[in-house]
């Protein structure tokens, strides 16, 4: 969190201040610009996108991941293979099917064991990623939201952000029907809902303008 500055602080110390952070946002802005589709930053640690193009992993390498987490069957490729074990990073491969069958649910276990790697912080820095990064991983992202004690409306107004213009009304009634108190005790021992972002990942502006269009936040109906 940013502590506002005291008349302490010297005239020195401020230019000193200012010009480590107009760096970093530098650095991350041009980070940013290599990053895969729908790349974001959930809070400081954790990140989300879609599935990595070849030319994404440079800028992934400057993150310094210790873990990946993806949520679909797609294999690898050898780049990403080399990537991975190049740079020590664990993968995980925890696959979660899609919201677009009424009859077909995520299985807790599944959601569970995402968000258990997510809470504990030796797994950090860790990325989540499907294919868009809309669908699955908003689900996970949300679910997450979730145990941080997010409003019901926040956590869905993230959802649409990401998922737009094609959000799907039965991944809103999965985030809906989620309940968080399974990971009670993780999450309240893990401290989650102190969790922030540390602000150097900016929303595009593209993003930024999809939002002023993003429907507002509505409780999905039962289906």
């Amino acid at each position: 969190m940013a502590c506002p500055l005291t008349e302490k602080n010297s005239n020195s110390s401020l230019k000193s201040t200012n010009a480590r952070h107009k760096a970093s946002s530098v650095e991350s802005e041009s980070v940013q610009s290599e990053l895969p589709v729908n790349f974001g930053e959930v809070v400081k640690g954790i990140y989300r996108s879609s599935f990595p193009y070849p030319w994404n992993l440079a800028a992934l390498k400057k993150l310094g991941l210790k873990t990946i987490i993806t949520l679909v069957d797609e294999p690898y490729p050898p780049s990403h293979v080399m990537f991975v074990k190049e740079n020590g990073i664990a993968h995980h491969r925890i696959l979660v099917q899609a919201n677009k069958d009424p009859n077909v649910k995520i299985p807790d276990s599944v959601m569970c064991r995402i968000l258990e790697l997510l809470l504990d912080k030796t797994n950090h820095p860790v990325l989540v990623h499907c294919n868009k990064g809309k669908h699955r991983t908003g689900c996970v992202v949300a679910c997450f939201r979730k145990l941080q004690g997010w409003d019901s409306c926040d956590v869905i107004d993230e959802y649409l952000r990401y998922a737009f213009p094609k959000p799907r009304l039965l991944d809103e009634n999965y985030i809906d029907r989620f309940d968080p108190s399974q990971l009670h005790q993780l999450a309240q021992s893990s401290g989650v809902k102190t969790w922030q972002s540390s602000g150097l990942f900016k929303m595009p502006p593209e993003e930024q303008d999809r939002d002023k269009d993003s429907p507002n936040c509505h409780v999905p109906p039962s289906l």
